[in-house]
């Protein structure tokens, strides 16, 4: 069973009437709550920022088990991840700017909309550092993703770990911030008798993609493998304004065909709304993986133009070739978000 189709969900506009969100402040007893600054995003640019903060000691020192994320986000968003901070390469907490996310300290790395030269855009920069939640969806009738773990599957936490929060809004013709970029994050304890399964992440990117004009049809696949058995809970896909079509399979880890279209655990077709699969229950055997495609359909820049994309270009075809990047405009992404367990021995990466 796989994830029902992004169908074009309501797109804002000036008149919509928003009428913005709201989320409990939860007490320590029941987890804990993260507020992002709100910021404008003027017409046709992005703002990318990257928000450093430390897990709260909200149980006496021990792990923090998180059991439900409950997300807001104004419309006009294109991603919110949170990765867990390891190696630091880049991109740094200790040259953040001071700020709160609500209740906490924190630091902020202002990437703006400056895709080219700020590590808050450099995807090398947090390659391994581990995915902990993320959401894509924002829309003017429910700027909500509410995430309820299986019974007893939990995240965990370490009081004092530092989490990276990037939020990432784009106010285009086909994803408009007219509300300004606002977004909240709930994270709700697990509370239960019996010790809980770990949750394991699997962030997986194709970087090797290349939709040019002259040949605007292309398919890209990817393929990534657990740590051993596991059930895949929930995913989603991403990429950029030429993605037509993002699908996943449970893949046996050894085949170079794709896997039979009844593996397919989750579908979509809409770039800047890409749906959450939530309450899957897709075993996948020790050996095994995702195999991951996306299909694109070339056009041109809405706010660039093609001697941008040209630019950008590592192998300067002139053929204006979107390549792997972090704009929307002039960039192009292939990325699978899945969400597992039992986690084993570690989280996964496929970059």
């Amino acid at each position: 069973m796989f994830g029902l189709l992004a169908c074009g969900g309501t797109e804002p506009t000036a008149d919509a009437g928003f009428a913005g969100w709201t989320l409990d402040d939860l007490t320590d007893s029941q987890g804990f709550s993260l507020r992002l600054p709100p910021r404008d995003v003027p017409a046709g640019r992005e703002s990318q920022n990257c928000y450093f903060v430390k897990v709260p000691d909200i149980a006496g020192g021990a792990s923090v088990w998180i059991d439900r994320v409950l997300s807001a986000m104004n419309p006009g968003s294109h991603h919110l991840n949170v990765f867990r901070v390891r190696t630091i390469s880049g991109l740094d907490p200790a040259a953040g700017t001071p700020t709160m996310l609500g209740a906490y300290p924190a630091t902020m790395v202002e990437g703006s909309d400056a895709y080219a030269t700020n590590p808050c855009w450099q995807s090398a920069n947090w390659a391994d550092w581990p995915l902990v939640a993320n959401s894509q969806e924002a829309l003017v009738n429910n700027p909500y993703t509410d995430w309820q773990l299986p019974q007893d599957v939990a995240i965990q936490l370490v009081p004092g770990e530092m989490l990276m929060v990037q939020s990432h809004y784009v106010n285009s013709g086909d994803q408009p911030t007219l509300f300004g970029a606002r977004v909240g994050i709930n994270f709700y304890k697990h509370e239960s008798a019996t010790p809980p399964i770990e949750l394991g992440t699997l962030f997986a990117t194709q970087q090797h993609i290349r939709v040019c004009q002259s040949a605007p049809n292309p398919t890209f696949s990817g393929t990534c493998r657990f740590p051993g058995a596991v059930t895949i809970t929930a995913a989603n896909g991403h990429f950029h304004k030429r993605g037509q079509e993002f699908d996943m399979f449970s893949w046996d880890g050894t085949s170079t065909d794709q896997p039979a279209a009844t593996s397919m655990f989750y579908q979509s077709n809409n770039w800047n709304e890409p749906p959450m699969a939530r309450g899957l229950t897709t075993a996948v055997a020790s050996g095994g993986g995702i195999w991951w495609n996306c299909k694109y359909l070339w056009h041109q820049p809405e706010y660039a133009t093609c001697d941008d994309v040209n630019a950008k270009d590592p192998e300067h075809q002139n053929d204006c070739c979107y390549t792997f990047g972090g704009n929307t405009d002039i960039g192009e992404h292939c990325n699978a978000f899945v969400y597992y367990y039992p986690r084993g021995s570690s989280d996964v990466f496929c970059n």
